[in-house]
């Protein structure tokens, strides 16, 4: 599958949330009809009409994730996947479980490749992704409400 940045489209207006008592994100409002959803790790990436709308899941967060990583520059726009996917299902996007880092100082969660360079764009609020250049999956930037201790 790839991935298209659209910038200059809305972003979807939606709560980013870290329950920590489930170890999970989480968005308000939630979206019920979907088409399908992508994995990645343990978060579920809602799409409709080919456009990533929201995302939650299990992403247990500990000291040892701990960095210093910033979130890159990036600019409003729409996430889109290319696909000739079924609808009803769930698809991961990597075969493997990417890394996990968390910057306390700035509250932004990291899932993927913090250092590899790519288009970043704000598809959520405080939800970014970045896409190389072949359209590839880099990582997912979350910045929720607040974080956990850790």
């Amino acid at each position: 599958m790839k991935f298209v940045i659209e910038y200059g489209n809305p972003v979807e207006q939606r709560l980013l949330t870290y329950i920590p008592e489930e170890c999970s994100f989480d968005m308000e409002p939630i979206v019920s009809g979907i088409d399908f959803e992508l994995i990645l790790n343990k978060i579920s990436l809602s799409v409709v009409d080919s456009k990533i709308i929201q995302l939650w899941g299990f992403c247990g967060l500990d000291k040892s994730m701990k960095s210093n990583y910033q979130v890159p520059e990036y600019k409003k726009g729409a996430l889109r996947v290319k696909h000739n996917l079924n609808f009803g299902f769930a698809y991961g996007i990597n075969d493997d479980d990417l890394p996990v880092y968390v910057n306390v100082q700035t509250g932004w969660v990291c899932i993927g490749n913090p250092e590899k360079k790519g288009n970043a764009v704000e598809f959520i609020n405080n939800c970014v992704a970045v896409i190389d250049d072949d359209k590839g999956f880099v990582s997912l930037w979350l910045k929720p409400e607040t974080l956990p201790d850790i």
